[in-house]
């Protein structure tokens, strides 16, 4: 004869609570607010919770050997796992009411990636309300690029640690630079087949803290007339502390540092400021990294 689940002793509840799946106990979770409170109590461990929008938006829920799929619509969620799919219906759970309480039962203070692809301008500022705050943002080389320019500049600066745009953003029509003068912590920008161009107002201008381009079109002279001025810069405030650049073509070592004082160590350049700041340089033959220290 079954037996009421919540008829049990608390220590017997979270027993069984520790023995369902994943989305079991999501399951148990939307059926009360006790059962919220037992499934949160459970501190059951998880990867990470995932947001992705393209064409639709759904949410993944990564355990070590698991993964859990909520695609939404407006009739409902459809969860996809390993024995099958079955559509979850809460009429009164807007998809902030869902991101919310995934987090809240999982003791997460925030999305760990939110995947932007090829969405309307227009849903950006909904997905701001239902992901108010993530760990990392990407955007899909999928977007349009009036998508992938209007995503970085309204949900880049509420990503807490690391953004990545997987397509060439830059505008060559306008200033380059107001991309990279944003005070973010980590951005990637990425694409091999459209380079991006940088000139060395690009660079005295920029403002996140560890940036890698890949790949870059800047030639030597620029590099070098960089480097040349950061000397010249003393005491003065330079934000970004790691920069890597792959290149689109060899550059020649020689060139970069033409005219600068230097030390040479086992694997890169060591530039020292009359001020007391540095700058590690280690350049390949299609790379180039700055540390400033």
């Amino acid at each position: 004869m079954p037996i009421p689940i919540l008829s049990l002793l608390t220590s017997d509840i979270q027993y069984a609570l520790n023995c369902m799946e994943i989305g079991d106990l999501i399951a148990f979770s939307l059926c009360s607010k006790r059962t919220k409170h037992l499934a949160k109590s459970s501190n059951r461990k998880i990867h990470s919770i995932c947001a992705e929008f393209d064409t639709g938006s759904s949410i993944a829920i990564q355990q070590q050997d698991d993964e859990l799929f909520f695609d939404f619509d407006d009739s409902g969620t459809e969860l996809k796992r390993r024995n099958g799919v079955e559509v979850w219906r809460k009429p009164e759970f807007t998809q902030s009411d869902w991101v919310a309480h995934f987090l809240s039962i999982f003791n997460k203070s925030m999305i760990h990636v939110l995947y932007i692809e090829n969405i309307e301008i227009s849903h950006l500022d909904s997905i701001k309300q239902i992901i108010p705050k993530f760990n990392r943002l990407e955007i899909g080389d999928l977007s349009s690029d009036s998508v992938a320019k209007m995503a970085f500049f309204k949900l880049a600066p509420i990503a807490v640690e690391h953004v990545v745009v997987h397509k060439n953003v830059f505008d060559y029509g306008n200033d380059v630079s107001k991309f990279l003068t944003q005070n973010l912590k980590s951005v990637f920008f990425f694409d091999f087949d459209n380079p991006f161009k940088l000139e060395l107002n690009d660079l005295l201008k920029a403002k996140i803290e560890n940036l890698t381009i890949q790949t870059a079109n800047i030639t030597e002279q620029e590099l070098n007339r960089f480097l040349k001025i950061w000397m010249k810069s003393n005491h003065s405030f330079y934000r970004p502390k790691y920069i890597k650049l792959f290149l689109t073509k060899e550059i020649n070592r020689e060139d970069v540092l033409r005219g600068i004082k230097y030390y040479s160590g086992s694997h890169n350049c060591q530039l020292n400021r009359a001020d007391g700041k540095t700058l590690l340089i280690s350049i390949r033959a299609r790379s180039v990294i700055l540390e400033f220290q």
